[in-house]
C-alpha cells in the first residue's frame, strides 16, 4: 500500500496485513463487510495490471481506474428529463430513483420479505408498485388532476416519463413540464412517507397546491437569464409566473 505514513495505513497493516503484501493479501472470512469488499475491489483492480504496469493507455489513476470497474452503461434517454435545471435538486435525486425502478415500495419490500402485505399506504386498495402510487392510485391521481386543472400542464396518468421524452416546445417549457411531473412525483411520495411514518394524509388539493408552489418558487429562482416572450406568454398561460 502507498503513502505508508498515513494514520489509514499505518492502521491496516497493523490491524489487518501484519506484514503481509497487499496485493497476495486475503481477509479473514470473519472480517467486517466494508474491509471484505474493499478487499474484493481490491482483487478487481489486479487484474488491470499487466506486469505490474497499468494495462491502460494513461497512467494510473483514481478516477481512471473507477471508469474501468464501473464499465460503460447506455445512455438513457430519460437524463434530460430527471436533471432538468428547472426542478429542485432534491427533486431531481427522487426523480432518479423512480426512473430507475429503485424506489422501495411496499411491493418490491413484500418480495425482499421485509413485509408480509402491499397494500397501498394511500388508497388502501391496490398493490403499491410504483405504476400504481404515482399514477393508478385514486388519491394520486386526484392530485395529478389538480395539477393539470391549475395548471394546465397536461400530466398523463401512464407513461409520463415517456410522455416527457415527447415533449416539444422551448428548453424552457420541456424543462417546466420535466420538473412538474418530477415534483409531483416527489410530492406523491413525501406524502406516501408521512402515511407510512406519521400517519398523516393530507386532501389532494392541498398537496396539489403545494407541487405547484414549489414549482412557482423554482422557476422565480431561476428567472434571473433573460427569457423570451413566448416563454414567458407559456409560463402566465400556465398560472406559474
Amino acid at each position: 500500500m502507498e503513502k505508508k505514513d498515513t494514520i489509514w495505513v499505518k492502521w491496516v497493516e497493523c490491524n489487518y496485513l501484519k506484514g503481509q503484501q497487499w496485493v497476495d493479501y486475503t481477509p479473514s472470512p470473519n472480517s467486517i463487510w466494508v474491509w471484505r469488499r474493499i478487499c474484493r475491489v481490491k482483487n478487481e483492480i489486479v487484474h488491470g495490471y499487466v506486469d505490474g504496469i497499468w494495462h491502460q493507455q494513461e497512467d494510473f489513476s483514481s478516477t481512471r481506474c473507477y471508469d474501468w470497474l464501473r464499465g460503460q452503461a447506455p445512455k438513457v434517454r430519460w437524463e434530460k428529463v430527471v436533471w432538468t435545471g428547472w426542478s429542485i435538486p432534491k427533486h431531481n435525486f427522487l426523480g432518479w430513483l423512480w426512473a430507475h425502478g429503485a424506489l422501495q415500495t411496499k411491493c418490491k419490500l413484500l418480495n425482499y420479505g421485509v413485509l408480509d402485505e402491499d397494500t397501498c399506504l394511500l388508497c388502501g386498495m391496490g398493490s403499491e408498485s410504483q405504476e400504481h402510487v404515482f399514477f393508478d392510485c385514486p388519491y394520486s391521481r386526484q392530485v395529478i388532476l389538480q395539477v393539470k386543472q391549475a395548471s394546465g400542464v397536461d400530466i398523463p396518468a401512464t407513461n409520463a416519463l415517456e410522455w416527457c421524452m415527447n415533449r416539444h416546445g422551448s428548453s424552457v417549457q420541456k424543462g417546466v413540464q420535466h420538473a412538474m411531473v418530477i415534483s409531483a412525483v416527489y410530492g406523491i411520495w413525501q406524502q406516501r412517507n408521512a402515511c407510512r411514518h406519521e400517519l398523516v394524509i393530507v386532501r389532494p388539493e392541498w398537496l396539489a397546491k403545494r407541487i405547484l408552489n414549489d414549482m412557482k418558487a423554482r422557476i422565480r429562482e431561476r428567472d434571473k437569464s433573460p427569457l423570451s416572450i413566448f416563454d414567458v406568454e407559456w409560463l402566465e398561460s400556465k398560472n406559474l409566473m
